[in-house]
């Protein structure tokens, strides 16, 4: 049985990785000022980045159901049986629905849609964990079941530079946006049971970040899990703190630095960074 991986743009896989071990990737949109892009495609973060300081309406939508047809049928095209495709966490899109129905309708149900229940690295790891499952010859069941039990056993927050493109976005009131813009505080933006939710709101974000890898390093030990800086043209000193902190509990770690999907940059804005805590894969 020869079975694909696919997952969309929210993974941050890059495209070299992904042709390099053949996986699959669907491009999601960002809508700007009306103009679709597609990400990896059409539009880049930093590009992203220049239109969101220009204060240009940007939006996020789900694909055209036709776009979603061509692209497993090229994948079939290609001689496989069956495709494991990841989406971001049905908390967050209606993206997952749209292709379990399209899998249904179009595919008598030979793509298997996983919930990754997360979003950006947490999502890649779930889609690079597949992928050697799959090497393995491991069968479709079994790697949903063991799918299933890792992937809540993640930790990821992240705070945004300032309000502004929260509130653009709709998700808080250009009232609130604008007494914490003038008073200094930050939402502390965490993924818990595959929805984003405020963790807490602060005002001395390096102290915050600091408590959180303090109380995740004891449950979540080095030698099992990988830890991550996340970030969206993120303040550089920002992020080398984020590097030490972590360096002062595992002094020989070297700590990646790796983006925030473009469609989590659409809604946090430019300055958002964060610590991601995800299993180890090979």
């Amino acid at each position: 049985m020869k079975i694909a991986i696919s997952t969309d743009t929210t993974s941050t896989i890059s495209l070299d990785l992904a042709k390099k071990l053949g996986i699959y990737v669907f491009p999601l949109n960002v809508i700007i000022n009306g103009e679709e892009f597609l990400d990896g495609v059409s539009i880049t973060p930093s590009k992203l980045s220049e239109e969101m300081k220009a204060g240009k309406v940007i939006k996020t939508s789900t694909p055209p159901p036709m776009s979603v047809i061509t692209y497993f049928e090229e994948i079939f095209n290609e001689g496989y049986d069956y495709v494991i495709h990841f989406t971001i966490s049905s908390k967050l899109s209606s993206m997952n629905t749209l292709f379990n129905n399209m899998s249904a309708e179009h595919f008598d149900n030979k793509v298997i849609v996983i919930d990754s229940y997360s979003l950006s690295i947490v999502q890649l790891s779930q889609v690079l964990y597949a992928y050697e499952e799959v090497n393995k010859g491991t069968s479709i069941d079994e790697i949903k079941e063991k799918l299933n039990e890792r992937k809540e056993d993640y930790y990821l927050n992240f705070v945004p530079e300032n309000l502004t493109a929260l509130k653009n976005g709709g998700r808080i009131s250009p009232a609130i946006a604008a007494l914490g813009n003038m008073i200094g505080l930050k939402p502390v933006l965490a993924l818990i049971d595959g929805a984003l939710d405020k963790e807490a709101m602060t005002r001395n974000v390096r102290k915050t970040f600091a408590e959180n890898i303090t109380k995740n390093v004891e449950i979540r030990p080095i030698d099992k899990y990988d830890y991550i800086v996340v970030s969206f043209e993120g303040n550089e000193e920002l992020v080398n703190y984020l590097i030490r902190e972590i360096n002062k509990f595992f002094p020989d770690y070297k700590v990646p630095v790796l983006p925030v999907a473009i469609n989590v940059c659409a809604h946090c804005g430019p300055g958002t960074v964060g610590v991601l805590i995800v299993p180890r894969i090979n």
